[in-house]
C-alpha cells in the first residue's frame, strides 16, 4: 500500500489550485519579462487576460460566494444612491468642483504618468519591484478599465445622474454608460497593483486614498452614482490583486501548494518555479 506523504516536493500529475480571477486555464501563468516594452509583454497581456476573462469557469463554492457577497454589496449600496445624490450635490462648492476636477484624473491620465514613473526610476535605479508595479498596473488597466468596465458598461448601460430620471433607469445596449466607474475602476487598479508589491501601511494608504477620492469626485461631479463607484472599486481593486499574484506566482522560486494525484498516492505537493 502506497504511502501518502502529506507535504511532498513532487512536479508530476499536479492539479493548480485556482484563486479568484488569478487562475489561468489550469497552465501556469507566464513570467514577468524582463521589460515592458519587450515583445514577451505581449504574450503576458494575452495570457493574463484569457486567465482573468475565463477565470469564472474554473470557480469553486468559495469562489461563486465571494462573487455573490460582492454582487450583493453593490446591490446594496444601490438603495442608497438616491440619498447619496442628493447629499453630494448639496454639498457641491466651486472650490471643491476645482479640486475634484483636477482629482479625478487619477483615474485617468495622472495614473498612467505614475505607472510611468515607476517605470522610469526602474530603469534608472535597477529596481525590479518599480518595473514590476509598472507592468502589473499597465496589465490590470487594460484589462479591467479597458475591456471589464467597457463591456459592463455598455451591457447594464445604465443613464447617468446628471440626466437620469431615477437611481433605476437602464437601457442596455443604448449608449448609457454609468455603471460601472471606469475612472474607479482604473484608479483602484493601479492602487491594488501597488499597495500589493508594498507592504508599508502609509503606501497602501496613500494609493487607496487616492483611488477613493477619485470614485468621490465621480460622485460630486454627477457623473455617477456610488453603487457605480463602489463596483469600480471592487473590479479594479479584485483585477489588480489578481495580477500581482498571478505573476508572483509564477517568478522563480515562488511557491505553491497543490494537491496530486498519482498511481496510489494522494497528498500535497510543494511547487517551485525555477
Amino acid at each position: 500500500m502506497a504511502t501518502v506523504l502529506p507535504l511532498a516536493a513532487q512536479t508530476q500529475h499536479a492539479w493548480a489550485v485556482n484563486d479568484l480571477l488569478a487562475g489561468s486555464g489550469g497552465s501556469s501563468p507566464a513570467r514577468r519579462p524582463d521589460s515592458l516594452f519587450s515583445r514577451d509583454y505581449l504574450h503576458l497581456l494575452a495570457d493574463d487576460t484569457q486567465g482573468i476573462l475565463t477565470s469564472p469557469l474554473r470557480w469553486e463554492r468559495q469562489e461563486w460566494l465571494l462573487a455573490g457577497g460582492l454582487t450583493g454589496l453593490v446591490a446594496g449600496v444601490s438603495v442608497l444612491d438616491g440619498n447619496t445624490k442628493t447629499e453630494a450635490q448639496e454639498e457641491r462648492t466651486p472650490e471643491l468642483d476645482q479640486f475634484t476636477k483636477q482629482a479625478q484624473r487619477f483615474g485617468s491620465t495622472y495614473s498612467f504618468l505614475v505607472l510611468g514613473g515607476f517605470e522610469a526610476y526602474g530603469y534608472w535605479a535597477k529596481d525590479d519591484k518599480a518595473k514590476a508595479v509598472a507592468m502589473d498596473g499597465v496589465t490590470a488597466s487594460i484589462i479591467a478599465s479597458g475591456i471589464i468596465a467597457p463591456v459592463l458598461k455598455f451591457t447594464v448601460g445604465r443613464v447617468r445622474p446628471s440626466t437620469a430620471t431615477n437611481t433605476f433607469e437602464f437601457r442596455s445596449f443604448s449608449g448609457n454608460d454609468s455603471f460601472p466607474s471606469g475612472h474607479t475602476t482604473q484608479a483602484f487598479a493601479v492602487a491594488s497593483v501597488i499597495a500589493a508589491h508594498y507592504d508599508q501601511w502609509w503606501v497602501q494608504g496613500v494609493a487607496y486614498g487616492l483611488a477613493g477620492v477619485v470614485g468621490y469626485s465621480r460622485i460630486e461631479q454627477n457623473a455617477h452614482f456610488t453603487s457605480d463607484v463602489v463596483a469600480g472599486a471592487i473590479i479594479g481593486t479584485v483585477v489588480g490583486r489578481a495580477i500581482v499574484h498571478r505573476h508572483d506566482r509564477a517568478k522563480p522560486g515562488a511557491l505553491a501548494l497543490a494537491p496530486f494525484f498519482g498511481g496510489h498516492a494522494q497528498g500535497v505537493m510543494l511547487q517551485k518555479e525555477f
